[in-house]
């Protein structure tokens, strides 16, 4: 671990991090369309995350910080960023997931550090904002691509809510110096303290007519997959090629979920719905870093 990362891993390692992020939002999608609740699906991640994070809890927890400021950074991606995302889904489709959640975020997270971190977008940012803004508002008048529901603007402004609550835990985490390790320890086991009694005591419940092959599905791709590998890849990623390429890579989580969706969902994106993922992708590749090459 001393010795930094070679560049071809690194490459293999942010190509990791799109498939299991793009894989997220199609397996999401085919959970809450089967018998789980959103709820068992948020307990279930965070419980087998907690699990698989338990030997590190001690060595890496977050000493440095406050016990609020560990929690505001644990519920930008936990339990209430979760149900938003999960909620969205059971009204919109996985590629206006994808497109919505991935696509706003960068808009978000540099509004939220332009306001708490002074850091001012440069004009390629801004334009790349524009461009996904622009993306994002022809998925919002899609209603032809297939999982589509009448009221999918509710499930729109979800994936908005879930975005804002990502951005906030990135801007949380540079602006208070959380490691990824420190991260990946503490996210599901706070949400599994306060969100886990809630669960077991309230909440609706129905992995017990769930079958096992649904719930393992969803317990180990939901608290193995972006809770811990997707951490691991994207420190490798980020330590070998650096963090514009490796954020550049993450354009492609869009797409490449539109396409899973079709396969695993039967969800073909309309020509609107495309339309709306190309102009976001290249606004999310302005956004990262990318920029047109000048003519000599």
């Amino acid at each position: 671990m001393s010795e930094p990362a070679r560049p071809p891993i690194g490459w293999l390692a942010a190509f990791g991090v799109v498939v299991i992020w793009s894989g997220w939002v199609v397996v999401s999608r085919l959970g809450v369309v089967q018998t789980l609740t959103i709820h068992d699906m948020v307990a279930l991640r965070f419980a087998v995350a907690s699990v698989a994070v338990a030997p590190f809890v001690w060595r890496h927890w977050p000493r440095q910080l406050r016990w609020w400021q560990v929690g505001l950074i644990s519920c930008g991606q936990g339990a209430p960023y979760l149900l938003l995302a999960f909620g969205g889904l059971q009204f919109a489709p996985a590629s206006h997931a994808g497109i919505m959640m991935n696509g706003t975020l960068p808009v978000f997270a540099a509004g939220l550090g332009w306001v708490w971190l002074k850091d001012r977008p440069d004009r390629w940012r801004v334009a790349g904002m524009v461009v996904i803004l622009a993306g994002c508002g022809l998925i919002g008048w899609d209603r032809e691509s297939g999982g589509v529901a009448s009221d999918a603007w509710i499930g729109h402004l979800m994936f908005l809510g879930a975005a804002l609550f990502v951005a906030a835990n990135l801007i949380g985490t540079k602006a208070w110096q959380l490691t990824p390790m420190q991260a990946m320890v503490s996210i599901p086991t706070i949400n599994l303290l306060w969100f886990g009694p809630l669960y077991l005591a309230v909440l609706p419940k129905a992995v017990h007519e769930a079958s096992w092959s649904e719930i393992v599905l969803q317990g180990a791709y939901q608290g193995l997959g972006p809770s811990v590998l997707a951490v691991l890849f994207f420190t490798t990623a980020i330590r070998s090629i650096g963090t514009s390429p490796t954020a550049a890579m993450m354009a492609m989580v869009p797409g490449m979920a539109a396409l899973l969706a079709i396969p695993v969902l039967g969800e073909w994106p309309s020509a609107l719905a495309w339309a709306g993922l190309i102009l976001a992708t290249g606004g999310i590749l302005l956004a990262a870093g990318w920029r047109p090459a000048k003519r000599r």
